[in-house]
């Protein structure tokens, strides 16, 4: 019922809303054409008062009186040739009143669903959540946390969300409520300290850089953390600090991971030649020739010339150990031959030959990192 005192309120507003302006043209039309007759009458009652008072003489008196007649019967021609104009008005008046309505409920009838009921938003938010709408769907676990406020796991699932939607300080404060409520995680810090990132137009604030080192005290090697202190060094003018952190990071990333391009790309801001960064993950190996002549080889010829080459590579690095590359290859040749204390040596050698090199050092540790071959 309610539907239908709706739909007969709005018919009647936009009903008043061709019919007013018509009424008031009409008005307006009426009243210039007796504000014209008006006038002319005047000027006859001048002229023969002039006439009377001896100010024109009879000739003169005919003059006027014709020039105001004309005058007269062009305002009555004129009123006469706008009366089509004026005749249109109650032909719209009807088609306003009568079709407008008409065709206004035909199409409701047709495209829309009277027999439907109503579905106010508490209902549509206790409605199955496939093929929603993703506001509906945030507006019904914004109800659920104003409710439960609590509710860790619905802050970490709203989160991300908030951040696709791009209402990104409202992602900071839901991943903020998901650490509080649901506990410190590499994930969750670097997700906080992300979403405080982005909310602060890139610039990373104290509280994310405290965020993304709590994210690495869980998990040292987190790429999303150390990514974004390495930014953070950047910011703040600590160019050669920016750099080892982006080096080690590089050295430490996969060649199919997707922000490795990142990284060469900010590398490259500041500088820095990439072409020589090397890590454990994509440290040179074998040519294919090499592999092709190994594969020709028994076991026991493969494994002596795997011993070979290992110790001809250890050998010339303790004549000349300014070669960080060889010393990180050395590193994982003896891990892969299953000798993990001579890597710890060659990791503890690359130390010696590179003592106040920051960036050596950091590529050390990543190496260290992922070889498994942390200090303790």
């Amino acid at each position: 019922m309610l539907l239908w005192v709706t739909f007969a309120v709005l018919t009647g507003i936009a009903v008043l809303a061709v019919l007013v302006p018509l009424s008031r043209a009409r008005a307006r039309q009426v009243s210039g054409r007796e504000s014209d007759i008006a006038v002319y009458k005047d000027q006859l009652r001048e002229v023969e008062a002039d006439l009377k008072r001896g100010v024109i003489n009879g000739a003169e008196a005919q003059a006027a009186r014709i020039e105001v007649g004309r005058r007269l019967l062009a305002a009555d021609r004129a009123a006469r040739d706008t009366g089509p104009v004026r005749s249109l008005a109650r032909p719209v008046a009807v088609a306003v009143i009568v079709l407008l309505p008409l065709f206004s409920l035909a199409t409701y009838l047709l495209l829309g669903s009277p027999d439907l009921p109503g579905q106010p938003l508490s209902a549509r938010l206790e409605a199955p959540t496939q093929g929603q709408d993703v506001n509906v769907l945030v507006a019904r676990v914004e109800e659920h946390l104003a409710e439960n406020p609590e509710d860790g796991q619905g802050w970490e699932v709203v989160a991300p969300v908030y951040m696709r939607l791009g209402r990104y300080r409202e992602a900071a404060a839901a991943y903020a409520n998901a650490v509080r409520l649901l506990g410190s995680t590499a994930e969750r810090e670097a997700d906080h300290g992300e979403a405080l990132v982005v909310a602060g137009d890139g610039i990373v604030t104290s509280e994310a850089k405290a965020a993304f080192e709590r994210a690495l005290e869980h998990a040292p090697g987190y790429p999303k953390a150390r990514f974004f202190l390495a930014i953070a060094a950047e910011q703040d003018g600590d160019t050669e600090g920016a750099v080892a952190k982006w080096r080690a990071l590089l050295a430490d990333t996969p060649p199919d991971a997707p922000w490795r391009e990142a990284v060469t790309r900010r590398l490259a801001g500041l500088g820095e030649d990439v072409g020589d960064v090397a890590g454990a993950g994509d440290m040179p190996g074998p040519s294919a020739e090499e592999v092709a002549a190994a594969q020709a080889m028994s076991a026991e010829d493969r494994a002596q010339m795997i011993a070979g080459m290992v110790d001809g590579l250890a050998g010339r690095l303790a004549e000349d150990g300014r070669d960080l590359d060889g010393w990180l290859r050395l590193a994982r040749a003896y891990v892969v031959l299953g000798e993990p204390d001579k890597a710890r040596g060659a990791l503890a050698s690359a130390r010696q030959n590179y003592p106040d090199d920051v960036a050596a050092s950091e590529r050390i540790d990543a190496a260290a990192r992922a070889l498994g071959l942390e200090r303790s």
